[in-house]
């Protein structure tokens, strides 16, 4: 009986979305991290592991090799960019021996044939802010804030302009007119390895994007994948 009422529920919300296709709509998308998904996130790098476990998304450095800088990504592929006008929430985010946060990129096309494009990156920590340039960074002993650990982390973009929160207070609000979008979003894990090539770890119990620009076709069939793993 469970079964057949979700089922019907499941139908109904398809057919609400099949009517109001057509145009696009604002999304909030949320992963509290009950489960793996490989249609929502995807791991780019070689130097760490990336598991769900127990409510959490949890990051360990799993370094190759010795004395150079580490650039780990998961990256958001539930919805493909670009991204504009979006706030990212995190709860309970923190990190021990390494820096972990948020990446935004944006894509930069080079108009000269032997320059290869570029992606720039500004990285919001829980305890730094940093920019980089396809993944080149060097991560200095020196902290910004000494919170390694936040109960809401907040970060909101909107036409180049980066505003960011923690725990309730302000930390940064700038503008890169160069940034007029996003082109991804990412967790991103960040260290200095040493003699010592297993260090640091990280976890994050919930995630939000709110603002999403989404068409109603693009929500349904995400919609509807999502429910027929419930089935």
């Amino acid at each position: 009986m469970k079964n057949i009422t979700y089922l019907l529920n499941a139908i109904t919300i398809v057919c609400i979305l099949l009517i109001s296709l057509g145009g696009v709509d604002a999304a909030f998308w949320e992963d509290s991290f009950e489960r793996e998904s490989e249609e929502n996130w995807q791991h780019k790098g070689e130097d760490s592991i990336w598991t769900v476990e127990d409510g959490f998304l949890k990051a360990e450095i799993q370094a190759q090799e010795q004395w150079r800088a580490i650039f780990e990504r998961y990256q958001f592929i539930a919805f493909p960019g670009p991204y504009n006008d979006f706030t990212i929430t995190l709860e309970n985010v923190g990190v021990s021996r390494a820096r972990f946060g948020v990446a935004l990129a944006k894509h930069f096309q080079s108009t000269i044939p032997e320059i290869e494009d570029e992606y720039g990156y500004y990285l919001f920590f829980t305890n730094d802010m940093q920019p980089s340039r396809d993944g080149n960074l060097f991560i200095d002993p020196g902290q910004r804030w000494n919170t390694p650990e936040l109960q809401q982390m907040t970060l909101h973009f909107k036409d180049g302009r980066f505003q960011l929160s923690a725990d309730g207070e302000s930390r940064i609000d700038f503008t890169d007119a160069n940034f007029d979008q996003i082109d991804r979003i990412a967790f991103v894990l960040a260290a200095y390895i040493t003699e010592d090539v297993n260090v640091g770890n990280a976890w994050v119990e919930n995630f939000t994007i709110d603002g999403l620009a989404v068409s109603p076709k693009r929500k349904l069939s995400t919609t509807w994948s999502y429910l027929k793993t419930e089935l």
